[in-house]
């Protein structure tokens, strides 16, 4: 979103969601007041990770007209009736310099305790090497760690961000990977998950 939340309200009013998943960037400190936050809160449940363009103070301290808590913590599953969502947070870096940066081997041990739990949806704002990750110009930026942790966790429904292009991937096995490019700019995607199906639908306000 990176800030410009007139098109999360758009996107609510016109698909009356059961609640928001979001990957993150919602924008920096400032970008986003909380009165405007609290708002959309009002609106819908909001269930999201942060990335790299996020008030990570702002996020933590939002709960839900339910008192569930808004950010979501890495490694753990959350259940939304039959449906489990695991969550991780940030971007890959090397070293912890900035509050949003996981390495390599974090992202590993989250793997490891969101595949002991079974999460038919895993959400992050970094993706991975190969997987809905394009750029303008073909290229892919996904990361490795991304990919590991994917294969490590094997949700049937994958979301994450980060690139700002729309784009999904079907595997062989049905399994959906969904960059949900940037809402902010008008994209948003519709979700319907039960025990056995995904079906979803790419919008652009």
């Amino acid at each position: 979103m990176h800030g410009k939340l007139e098109n999360v309200f758009a996107a609510v009013e016109r698909s009356r969601p059961n609640f928001i998943l979001s990957c993150g960037d919602w924008g920096e400190q400032g970008c986003v007041s909380e009165k405007e936050f609290q708002e959309l809160l009002n609106l819908s449940k909001i269930y999201t990770v942060f990335g790299n363009h996020d008030d990570i103070a702002m996020l933590s301290a939002a709960v839900n007209t339910d008192g569930t808590p808004v950010l979501m913590k890495s490694g753990t599953t959350y259940d939304f009736g039959t449906i489990r969502v695991g969550a991780i947070n940030g971007i890959w870096a090397k070293s912890h310099e900035k509050p949003c940066y996981v390495t390599g081997e974090e992202v590993s041990e989250y793997a490891r305790l969101l595949a002991a739990e079974h999460p038919d949806i895993l959400i992050s704002h970094a993706c991975a090497i190969g997987l809905a990750d394009e750029v303008p110009g073909g290229r892919h930026a996904g990361q490795r760690s991304w990919l590991d942790a994917y294969k490590i966790i094997s949700p049937r429904l994958y979301l994450c961000g980060h690139l700002h292009l729309a784009q999904k991937r079907v595997l062989k096995d049905e399994r959906l990977i969904v960059n949900v490019g940037s809402t902010g700019d008008g994209d948003y995607w519709v979700f319907e998950v039960d025990e056995k199906t995904v079906r979803y639908e790419q919008h652009r306000l």
